[in-house]
C-alpha cells in the first residue's frame, strides 16, 4: 500500500502516476494499493523509492498480506457502485429544438 502527504499538487500528481502505470489501484485520495507476487512487489518497491527521492513531503509503502488487507473494517465508505450524478446536472436543461417547416 502506498500512502502519501505531499504539499505540492505536481509531486502528488507525479505519485499517483508512477504508481498506476505499475498497477496501483486508488483507494482514497491519496491511498493506494498493488496486488503482485513477491518479486513484483520487490519491484514496484524499489522503483517507487526512486521517484520519492525527487518528491518532498511524507511518502510512505507499508508491503502487507493480502489477508491483512481483507480483514479490514470499513467504518464509513462509500458506495463505489453508487451512480454519481454528472457535475452540473442541476443547470443543464435538454430541449427538443423545433424541426424546421419546409
Amino acid at each position: 500500500m502506498l500512502a502519501y502527504d505531499l504539499p505540492e499538487t505536481k509531486h502528488q500528481t507525479l505519485m499517483r502516476v508512477e504508481f498506476e502505470r505499475l498497477g496501483g489501484i486508488r483507494v482514497q485520495y491519496s491511498i493506494y494499493v498493488f496486488e503482485g507476487e513477491p518479486h513484483e512487489c520487490d519491484r514496484v518497491i524499489r522503483y517507487m523509492k526512486r521517484v520519492a527521492l525527487n518528491v518532498e513531503g511524507d511518502v510512505r509503502l507499508f508491503p502487507m498480506e493480502k489477508a491483512v488487507w481483507d480483514a479490514q473494517l470499513l467504518l464509513c465508505a462509500q458506495d463505489e457502485t453508487e451512480k454519481k450524478p454528472p457535475p452540473f446536472k442541476p443547470f443543464v436543461v435538454f430541449w427538443d429544438s423545433p424541426v424546421p417547416s419546409p
